[in-house]
């Protein structure tokens, strides 16, 4: 890839497991993660075929969206197996909990990923570190921020959400392009 910014679409794509979680809540004006249980798990499953398509086509996942996926998954399996006391935490943590998976994921990229946390491709290893490290910085903030506002998940989750991935995007606007 010449440049290093992903096509639109490989972007886009990637919050369709999200999307499909949170479209409900949207329409029902209402978010009530206890009797998410089947959301969780149509949204933990498409992220096979979404992060294929992405892989198959040398787009970067968005770290973000990938924390989110173990998100996702971890409420698939605390709904589904059933995991009792997994679901409690998962509901008592609303989208804390999203973001303890999101920082799983920047700690991992910031240590194994060329693409780092923001990931990005591009020549200059030295920005996607600095990058990275400011993402993780206000991923931080998102975590703390979604602890105190757990109580409104819109607040402590959707909003945060919404500011970490924009400033992903905006940091990605800035990236010296990929080697060629």
């Amino acid at each position: 890839m010449a440049s290093s910014q992903n096509p639109l679409w490989t972007e886009l794509v990637q919050l369709v497991p999200i999307v499909s979680l949170a479209l409900p809540f949207i329409v029902a004006g209402k978010v009530d993660l206890a009797q998410a249980g089947v959301g969780l798990v149509i949204g933990a499953m498409l992220t096979l075929p979404v992060t294929g398509l992405v892989v198959l086509n040398r787009a970067v996942l968005n770290p973000i969206l990938v924390g989110t996926a173990l998100w996702l998954w971890a409420g698939a399996v605390a709904f589904s197996l059933p995991v009792p006391p997994l679901r409690r935490a998962l509901i008592a943590a609303q989208g804390f909990g999203l973001f303890v998976g999101v920082i799983s994921v920047a700690v991992s990229a910031l240590a194994f990923s060329p693409e780092g946390f923001i990931g990005c491709r591009s020549a200059d290893a030295r920005f996607v570190r600095l990058a990275s490290l400011a993402l993780f910085a206000l991923a931080l903030v998102a975590l703390a921020w979604s602890w105190v506002f757990r109580a409104d998940i819109r607040l402590g989750g959707g909003l945060p959400f919404i500011v970490l991935n924009v400033a992903r995007r905006a940091i990605i606007r800035r990236a010296p392009p990929a080697a060629v």
